[in-house]
């Protein structure tokens, strides 16, 4: 892994402020570090929360990796790795052969199985694009959180992005078919709506949320005076 100024020396600005990687004369930008990947499975729930990110200085010989001394770029801790189960307070990281043989087994979530179902680990044959339905059209932002620029972070990251909306809404297919047992002049006089906002909303249009309201207070007292004739 590469080292950029605005992503992993962002996380590790504080490091260098204790001194920890101009001691050892450890990386500077655009240099090489090691970031092993972690096995999940084998650290504790609290590592779990707060997952360390190692790195290390770049080395070629694979054979000095584990006597290695990382780093812990959250709390600048100093750590051992092991391939094998957690000994001596050693953090257990994947080997080549776990992240290859992963592959076999990892789904391919941008396709569909020849049933036609997502793919899941023991998907078998000839697969298949998955369609996509839109059914809403909604503006969103592409801002971001500010962490997710500065070098390597947890997958776990939970971000949503900004849904930006005009405030109007369209009616369901449940509420269309409610308003087709009633002519225009009728949820004109319960409703008080003009005919042409109720013809907009019959054919699927957007009106303002409270538009689309006094059609649902109308309908839901029709209902009760349905329910209340019938007892």
């Amino acid at each position: 892994m590469t080292v950029y100024v605005s992503e992993v020396l962002g996380n590790c600005t504080f490091l260098y402020a204790y001194g920890l990687f101009a001691e050892h004369r450890f990386c500077k930008p655009f240099d090489f570090v090691l970031a092993p990947i972690l096995r999940s499975d084998k650290l504790d729930p609290e590592e779990r929360a707060e997952k360390p990110i190692l790195i290390t200085r770049f080395n070629k010989h694979s054979d000095e990796w584990l006597d290695a001394t990382y780093y812990n770029v959250r709390t600048g801790e100093e750590c051992r790795i092991t391939v094998g189960d957690r000994r001596k307070g050693r953090i257990p990281v994947k080997t080549y052969r776990e992240v290859l043989h992963q592959y076999l087994y990892h789904p391919e979530s941008k396709f569909a199985g020849p049933d036609g179902r997502p793919c899941d680990a023991w998907t078998r044959g000839v697969l298949q694009r998955r369609h996509i339905l839109a059914a809403d059209f909604n503006y969103c932002g592409k801002e971001i959180k500010r962490k997710l620029e500065q070098g390597p972070v947890d997958h776990e990251t939970d971000f949503k992005v900004k849904i930006y909306t005009s405030g109007r809404v369209t009616a369901d297919s449940e509420t269309l078919r409610a308003l087709g047992d009633f002519s225009e002049r009728e949820i004109h006089e319960g409703t008080g709506l003009s005919r042409r906002i109720i013809r907009r909303i019959r054919h699927e249009g957007q009106v303002k949320a409270s538009t689309m309201q006094r059609i649902t207070n109308f309908l839901r007292l029709v209902q009760l005076e349905v329910e209340s004739t019938t007892r």
